[in-house]
């Protein structure tokens, strides 16, 4: 009935909405006002305690950074000391000197002696001037192995011969850190190799040929992982000078030129801000997404922080290519969701305390509101009870879709559309193949995931006029107004190939399929109840069943004598 306003007056329902707005904004002005007041003060201390904790995070980080550059640093030196030791070797010198049998064997020896006692020389060789190797040790199962004459291969176009002959006597190369290739294909598993070669000469001073040793840097990037690992947050990585993960906590985004995957780069993934990365040795920049703190490793300067057992002698030697090669950067990530993790208003103390001061500032408008809102609340609750009940009234609660009296209700008003209009109907029945041993096999919860999917996958397969119902434990029913007999049949078969392809989980590792079969028919000019339809349409799954299951079969009259 409709309202009468008389005068000023307003009706009760206006009342109410003015009152409950003036509630609200006295509540929302009383917290806005001191939730800003307390924001203005706060902010500032806030923001320089932030800087404080990054400092203090990232001081914390430096001695995950000083390890790892020193560790780095060991591990070229000592292979250094190693290369050094073969060169100076009276085995060595006098193969290179005579040349004899005698003196090969004893030089292959100590190669082998090498690699077995070390476990870090995947291979030791001697190549002549010519690039073709005389001698190769391969580390084959922790164990050397001497490469037969015949298997010894010819290195004149790899790049470290290449880049060793043309160094001055007694420079030291180092090539940079890449995959291993044998034999022109990328070795499996994995071998991050770092080559180690000088021309060795003979007695009268003439260029004898390369000595090259592959350092295995697997131990060594394990190494720095473990270091990684030790830190606040484990996002520790290792880059070349061109930005490709040498390491990376993602172990996956690794060795993106070798792999031949160019987007597994640094400045892919961090185009702002590996051009400052790379352009300075060492620094601090924050950025939206967290801190980076980055230094250059520099693997090969033993001048700075060097252990008092480092020598100097082979400073001077080394060549200013390997410099290069060796040129890595040290980045180690601090996101902003670590950085608040160690905040202190993100402690279970300091949330409960911020927790507090919130609810005290609301506290007071709140009371005065209650009242009032309560009534709404209540009324809106009501609805949404009603809401509900009426839904699960209609709606199968297993599968979401209209259960066996709406669909009734559903196809009673379209087959009497049908009929007054004269429009063809179809009905779809349809029924789970073999759905007892699925209850049976793997319990009553994957029989429910199975209807659920058959389900799911009806709803996207038909059309927004077709009518879905779920009229049994297995069995579904479909209703498909204004649709013609090879058009049903066309939709029946879709539907049909759709639910063959659906998989149900029944582990983290393990998926079902299933089948459904489909009984089809089309109205009659002598139907005209909906349980008559769907009685043929049973006639015509039934067939379907019998044929084999996971078809489509379609109602004759003969199914009915």
């Amino acid at each position: 009935m409709q309202q009468t306003i008389i005068g000023n007056e307003l009706p009760p329902q206006s009342l109410y909405l003015q009152d409950k707005y003036a509630v609200f904004k006295r509540f929302l002005i009383l917290f806005l006002l001191l939730s800003l007041v307390i924001s203005i003060v706060s902010w500032p201390i806030y923001q320089q305690y932030q800087k404080g904790l990054q400092k203090q995070l990232l001081a914390q980080e430096e001695i995950s950074v000083v390890s790892a550059i020193q560790m780095f640093q060991k591990e070229m030196y000592e292979q250094l000391h190693m290369l050094d030791l073969i060169v100076k070797s009276d085995a060595l010198n006098d193969y290179l000197a005579q040349g004899s049998a005698e003196q090969k064997a004893r030089l292959e020896n100590i190669f082998k002696n090498i690699s077995t006692s070390f476990h870090r020389f995947d291979q030791i060789r001697l190549l002549d001037n010519a690039g073709q190797e005389q001698i190769r040790v391969n580390l084959v199962d922790q164990q050397a192995v001497l490469i037969p004459q015949h298997e010894l291969q010819n290195k004149a176009q790899r790049y470290y011969f290449t880049a060793t002959q043309k160094m001055p006597p007694g420079q030291l190369y180092i090539s940079a850190m890449d995959l291993n290739i044998e034999q022109g294909v990328l070795e499996l598993p994995h071998k991050p190799t770092l080559r180690f070669s000088t021309a060795v000469h003979d007695a009268q001073g003439q260029p004898a040929g390369v000595l090259v040793i592959n350092y295995l840097a697997k131990g060594m990037l394990v190494r720095f992982r473990e270091l990684m690992t030790q830190r606040i947050d484990q996002q520790g990585m290792l880059l070349n000078n061109q930005g490709y993960w040498l390491s990376n906590h993602e172990r996956d985004n690794e060795w993106g030129a070798d792999l031949n995957r160019p987007d597994h780069n640094f400045s892919q993934f961090f185009p702002n801000v590996w051009p400052i990365i790379r352009a300075h040795q060492s620094g601090i920049l924050e950025t939206k997404t967290g801190v980076f703190r980055y230094e250059s490793v520099d693997p090969l300067n033993f001048l700075d922080s060097q252990p008092a057992h480092f020598s100097m002698q082979h400073h001077p030697f080394i060549s200013p290519e390997s410099y290069d090669n060796t040129d890595w950067k040290l980045v180690i990530f601090l996101p902003n969701e670590v950085l608040y993790a160690h905040s202190f208003l993100h402690q279970p103390l300091g949330r409960t305390l911020l927790g507090l001061l919130v609810l005290m500032i609301a506290c007071l408008a709140w009371l005065g509101a209650y009242l009032t809102v309560q009534k709404k609340l209540n009324h809106q609750q009501e609805q949404q009870t009603r809401a509900i009940l009426e839904r699960q009234a209609n709606i199968d609660t297993l599968t979401g879709i209209s259960n066996r009296r709406h669909f009734y209700a559903q196809g009673e008003a379209e087959l009497e559309r049908a009929l007054q209009q004269d429009t063809p109907l179809a009905v779809l029945m349809l029924d789970a193949d073999r759905f007892k041993k699925v209850n049976d096999t793997y319990g009553h919860a994957i029989g429910d995931l199975v209807l659920q999917e058959l389900a799911n996958t009806a709803i996207t397969a038909l059309r927004d006029t077709d009518v879905l119902g779920r009229i049994g434990g297995e069995e579904f029913a479909v209703l498909l107004p204004d649709t013609s007999f090879a058009q049903a049949q066309d939709i029946a078969e879709r539907l049909r190939s759709d639910i063959a392809q659906c998989q149900v989980p029944i582990s983290a590792h393990d998926k079902i399929n299933f089948t459904v079969s489909i009984g089809l028919v089309m109205l009659g000019a002598t139907d005209t109840e909906l349980a008559h339809l769907l009685q043929k349409a049973d006639l015509a799954l039934y067939q379907a069943k019998q044929q084999g299951r996971n078809r489509v079969v379609s109602y004759s009259q003969a199914m009915s004598n």
